[in-house]
């Protein structure tokens, strides 16, 4: 059997932890380990969690300061001691059957780096609202450059995050896509449809600066990994060219044209009007 490492950073997540820390100690794979990791919080988290540290498989850390998730994540997977890697959140849950699931698939294809499943939304009380591919149709590689497509259901190997190296800490809120990406480069993500974990909708909503910053921070993400991407999957300028085009149309930032220009101006300036027209007229133009 592999050995699965499961990271779980938690600050202040008194209301739902429990329930996240027993979807672990329910999966029907039993050769994990949990390593939860408190950002100093200030509520009953880290009473809750104490209630755990009879099990031999789940160790706790707890931060000195508060210093953020992707910090946090570095700092419980620099104490991992499994073949596969996976992270949760104080309000998710894994559903019994994930952690098997997963690990077979890793187990049963080499060639993947990092295997990304599908998932529920649920509301604060557990009710059923919909699934992630819902919204995200297209889960492939090259879809990675317009949106994080990898969601809250993942694993991957040691190897791949070895490589890779840590979770950039100064991509606090957009660290795992950030990541997805890097292993994107350097490796294979594959997609399954299978639904395996819940994802919960809770009512701390973001304040309009933090969307701000996510929003630009994201676009930072997709203008760092568009074209290293672009060319591992090998596509033709005109290829390129179309698909940065749509991502133009899509939120109107020129760097987009300033992109796609450095590719094949000639290319960009052919199809650019076409593109103008599709979004316009809300149509397809071939």
């Amino acid at each position: 059997m592999q050995k699965v490492s499961i990271i779980l950073p938690t600050y202040n997540g008194e209301r739902f932890i429990k329930e996240s820390v027993e979807s672990v100690l329910n999966q029907t794979y039993t050769d994990w380990e949990l390593i939860i990791v408190n950002d100093c919080s200030t509520d009953k988290t880290l009473n809750i969690i104490n209630e755990y540290k009879t099990d031999s498989r789940i160790k706790i850390i707890s931060n000195k300061s508060n210093l953020k998730l992707p910090a946090s994540l570095n700092i419980g997977f620099s104490e991992a001691k499994g073949d596969y890697y996976t992270w949760t959140s104080d309000d998710n849950m894994y559903k019994p059957e994930a952690i098997e699931k997963m690990t077979e698939y890793l187990n049963k294809n080499p060639a993947c780096d990092l295997v990304s499943y599908n998932f529920d939304f649920i509301s604060e009380n557990g009710t059923f609202e919909n699934q992630f591919t819902d919204f995200v149709f297209n889960r492939t590689m090259l879809q990675l450059t317009k949106q994080c497509n990898v969601g809250a259901c993942f694993m991957y190997r040691k190897e791949i995050a070895d490589n890779i190296g840590k979770y950039d800490e100064n991509m606090y809120c957009v660290e795992d896509y950030d990541y997805w990406c890097r292993i994107a480069l350097k490796g294979n993500i594959h997609y399954i449809s299978e639904n395996l974990y819940k994802y919960r909708k809770t009512s701390d909503s973001l304040t309009a600066t933090k969307q701000e910053m996510i929003y630009r921070k994201t676009m930072n993400v997709r203008f760092k990994y568009l074209l290293p991407i672009m060319n591992k999957l090998e596509l033709s300028d005109k290829e390129k060219i179309k698909t940065i085009l749509e991502y133009y149309c899509d939120n109107n930032n020129p760097k987009w044209i300033e992109i796609a220009r450095s590719i094949n101006n000639s290319l960009t300036l052919k199809y650019q009007c076409k593109y103008m027209l599709k979004k316009i007229f809300n149509g397809f133009l071939p």
